[in-house]
Order: structure tokens, then sequence, then C-alpha cells
């Protein structure tokens, strides 16, 4: 304590309350575009630590022109657009931090993350963004993250702790905080990394690759 002082002085008790509750989100595109969940429940951060904390959704596909002249893992004319009102606290590297208590900090409070956003065009630190605000282009873009084809990666985080977007098999004393956008609940399987659904009003929306099936095609 005499060379770093208390190191309790900081600490958050609870760090998840058991009455954690998301605020509302939007899903993570445009009203009235369609876009594809191509992954449910993974690691925030990684594929498959992190709390499994993360979906994917693939943007619209691109004109033949790009997908010609980039391949896979192009720069996607769509932007990924804010889920909620919040400071973007952090961009680079592929990924944007949104800060919903606009407090500075991202270890305090819901942040959202977002990965796989191409430096070109992404949302500089320090914007204040809305619902629908763009935040960047999705693309492979991810430091040591990067992925193999073009996508954008979305993930909750609550005091810093990643927040499970699907819990079925969490311990009684675990706060089980539906992941929900625009309605929509993300809803995954016990062991099976990837795999999952969205579900909203009696439809669902099942994790796929590809754009061809209507079985993963989402819109709000």
């Amino acid at each position: 304590m005499a060379l770093f002082g208390d190191p309790f002085r900081y600490a958050i008790e609870p760090l998840l309350p058991p009455d954690l509750k998301q605020p509302e989100l939007a899903l993570p595109f445009p009203r009235g575009e369609t876009w594809y969940l191509t992954a449910g429940p993974h690691g925030g951060w990684d594929a498959r630590q992190s709390g499994w904390a993360a979906v994917d959704f693939a943007p619209p596909r691109p004109p033949d022109a790009i997908l010609a002249a980039q391949g896979n893992c192009y720069v996607s004319p769509y932007f990924t657009t804010s889920m909620a009102t919040g400071l973007v606290v952090r961009s680079g590297d592929g990924a944007v931090v949104v800060d919903l208590d606009m407090d500075g900090d991202e270890r305090t409070g819901w942040t959202l993350v977002y990965l796989h956003i191409a430096d070109a065009d992404r949302v500089p630190a320090g914007t204040v963004v809305q619902v629908g605000s763009p935040i960047g282009r999705p693309s492979c873009e991810g430091l040591y993250l990067n992925s193999s084809g073009t996508h954008v990666h979305v993930a909750r985080r609550y005091n810093g702790e990643w927040i499970v977007a699907d819990c079925p098999a969490c311990l009684p004393d675990v706060p089980n905080v539906p992941f929900v956008m625009s309605g929509w609940e993300v809803k995954g399987y016990v062991g099976q990394v990837y795999q999952g659904y969205l579900q909203k009003d009696g439809l669902v929306r099942r994790a796929e690759q590809g754009r061809d099936d209507p079985i993963n095609q989402v819109q709000w």
C-alpha cells in the first residue's frame, strides 16, 4: 500500500449487479436495410473465450466490381451504425468502443464493442453518437483479430466485463442479461460456438453463412 495505495479504493461492488438490465439497443445497421446474421454467440474479443459475448452480421452484397477488386475481405460500401447513444472512447485497429454512460471510462457502466471496422470512414474517438449514427464500414480489419470475410462483430460489456450474449447454462447467481436489438433477442446453444438465432414476435432468424437463404435475413 505504501507504494501503490489502497487497491480496493476503486473497486466496484458488486461488479455485476444481480438485477442488471440491458439498456435499449437497436440493430447495428440502418433501418430498412437487410443484413445477415452470420454467427451466433461467440467470444467478445476472440473466437471461443471472452464470455461468448458477440454476434456477427454481414452487410448487403456489394457491387460485383468491389468483389472482383478486393475479394472476400472487401471494405463494405454500407455503414454499420450505433446501437445506442454514447461516447466513442476508442477507435483504431478495427475496433470501436462506445461508452453509454459517456463518462469517458470504458471500465465502468455499459459499453458496446464493434470489431472489423475499416480504417476509412471509421468514427473518431471523442465523437458523441446517437442511434443510427455511422460507426464505420464493415471489413476484415482487426489487428491480430483479422477476419476471413467482411462483417461486423458486436458485443456488450458492463464494468469492463463481457456480458454473455445468451446464457442457457449459467449458474443461478450469474446475471443472465438478454441481448436484445430492435426487439430481436439473441439465443444460443450450450457448447455450440457461433451457432444460434434471433427471435422476435414468433419469428426466427438463424445464423448462417451467405445471403441466399431468408433464414438469416434481418431487418428493423
